[in-house]
């Protein structure tokens, strides 16, 4: 009896400590669609920070995206507190140069791999920001 109850304990403790999923590597894909008041593209010049990463914040801190002469660059993601069965919500912070450089707040969603995000600069100027971001390869360690 003692040892049936010594080898559960031991199975209890392989299964408890064995490794977890960890979630997927996400990337950046397809086109990206930038717009600063009336200047727009489907196509803007996008240089990702890094191919793939496990997090919004590894793939898109960082990268720059640009068109006729005005650049924009991600400084800053903040998270809202996720929602089961809602898309993801939050924040990010892009550093934008046209005749002046100013820090803008953009409100973003991510649904079925659509990234959006949308802000007002200090000017009263729109801009918006639309990616796809997939989920690659998921795993566990």
């Amino acid at each position: 009896m003692l040892k049936i109850f010594l080898g559960l304990v031991l199975l209890y403790s392989l299964a408890s400590s064995s490794p977890k999923a960890t979630g997927c590597d996400l990337s950046q894909i397809g086109d990206v669609a930038f717009s600063v008041g009336a200047k727009s593209v489907q196509k803007a010049d996008y240089k990702a920070i890094a191919k793939s990463g496990k997090n919004f914040r590894s793939i898109l801190v960082g990268s720059t995206i640009g068109i006729d002469g005005v650049v924009a660059e991600i400084v800053d993601i903040e998270a809202d507190k996720r929602v089961r069965g809602k898309p993801r919500t939050g924040t990010i912070t892009v550093s934008l140069d046209t005749d002046t450089k100013q820090r803008v707040k953009m409100n973003y969603t991510y649904s079925d791999s659509s990234f959006s995000a949308k802000g007002v600069d200090r000017n009263g100027v729109k801009i918006s920001l639309n990616l796809k971001i997939a989920a690659l390869l998921c795993h566990a360690n």
